[in-house]
């Protein structure tokens, strides 16, 4: 048999795709529900305390910590289709649950529970590429995968204050929120689990059909591989400084610049502009990625910029020039999530995709906390400064 023959794409690769985007942005969703409308949450479920509707956004970090490992279990332990489907259906049935939140308990209850289901969906997309994509379109379907993340929060961003503002009653606004929501996570699992298969009848490429090694052991060859090393403190550094950037946009303007200077809108449409940049980002330099076969050049790249434009996002005075910056920012720095991904799955066969993904993933959440709580613009500019000079020394994969 030759090679071409034993190696066949299909085309419904692009369905399963569509559709694992589809439950990808509505984890998101679920997640930022209630950022655009935290005062007004307050007022409702917790007596003004906006502290504690906060906590409903930041148990999706926490909850990613224990559930992580678990996760990536299930996907390798269970196959694509039904081991990414368990956090599909807690998904699915506590977003649909959150309509009935008769107050602030319950509401937190089922938040949890879409927090739990997240990291069987985020672990998976390498899974998803090195299932379904021959190799020369992996980088650019892990691409996808990771764009509708950002497709789903800017969603949530700007529809969430129109859902809320449909009604002049406060309490209607809320509900319509969660009945919108818990519909869209209700219909996206259905598509789910009507829809997607594991694999295609033929493997689309030699990663496809390798055998995979169990998860301990994955994880202990991991550790072992020396890229694999530099690129998990990459993702610590590179995926944390993004989360904590993003999360303290504000916090950007009220130390580092005169508040009287920008208007409320200014912090918004800098984190709207960063997320934009990685949506363009990441299909944009993945297909290229792909195209040349090479991923430790993207990854000195991204890296290399975000260094440089650090100190620029902490104080530079102009808005104009500001904005154009957090786009670049966001369009080099996210394109590494994906490309880093794919990386790792090619760099450390035959350990499950599952596996390497998860870790890398953690790694961020952790480095995403640790950045938050200890948040500096100048410590993260020399962290992206210490990943970029770590990234030169990776090798590139042999193909």
């Amino acid at each position: 048999m030759s090679e071409k023959s034993q190696y066949q794409v299909s085309s419904y690769r692009w369905i399963i795709l569509v559709l694992f985007m589809l439950v990808g942005m509505t984890t998101q969703i679920l997640w930022i529900t209630f950022a655009p409308i935290t005062t007004e949450s307050s007022a409702i479920f917790t007596a003004g305390d906006t502290d504690l509707i906060l906590i409903l956004s930041l148990v999706f970090m926490i909850a990613y910590l224990p559930v992580n490992f678990p996760a990536s279990w299930c996907i390798d332990k269970f196959g694509l289709k039904w081991g990414t489907g368990v956090g599909v259906i807690i998904t699915g049935v506590f977003g649909f649950l959150r309509i009935f939140s008769v107050d602030y308990t319950w509401l937190l209850i089922f938040q949890i529970g879409c927090a739990v289901g997240q990291p069987f969906i985020l672990n998976s997309f390498t899974k998803l590429s090195a299932n379904w994509f021959p190799e020369e379109e992996q980088a650019l379907a892990t691409g996808l995968g990771t764009m509708s993340l950002f497709v789903g929060l800017i969603i949530a961003m700007f529809l969430t204050p129109i859902l809320y503002l449909s009604s002049t009653i406060p309490l209607q606004g809320i509900n319509i929120v969660l009945i919108v929501y818990g519909i869209i996570a209700l219909v996206t699992m259905i598509l789910y689990l009507v829809f997607v298969k594991d694999k295609p009848e033929s493997p689309p490429s030699p990663l496809a059909s390798e055998e995979k090694t169990l998860m301990v052991q994955g994880m202990k060859d991991l550790f072992k591989n020396r890229d694999f090393i530099i690129l998990f403190v990459a993702f610590l550094i590179g995926l944390g400084a993004f989360n904590a950037i993003s999360a303290e946009i504000d916090l950007i303007f009220g130390i580092y610049r005169p508040m009287d200077v920008y208007s409320a809108l200014t912090s918004g449409i800098m984190g709207g502009l960063m997320i934009l940049g990685g949506i363009f980002g990441s299909v944009v330099l993945s297909a290229l990625s792909d195209k040349y076969k090479n991923r430790k050049i993207f990854l000195i790249l991204s890296l290399g910029v975000a260094t440089a434009l650090t100190p620029f996002i902490a104080y530079l005075p102009y808005l104009v020039p500001l904005y154009i910056i957090c786009f670049v920012f966001g369009f080099f720095l996210m394109a590494a999530l994906p490309i880093g991904l794919t990386y790792a799955t090619e760099k450390t066969q035959p350990v499950p995709e599952g596996t390497s993904n998860g870790l890398l993933m953690l790694i961020g959440q952790i480095g995403g906390i640790i950045l938050i709580l200890t948040f500096s613009m100048v410590f993260i500019a020399i962290l992206f400064g210490i990943g970029f000079i770590l990234a030169l020394f990776i090798t590139e994969v042999q193909k």
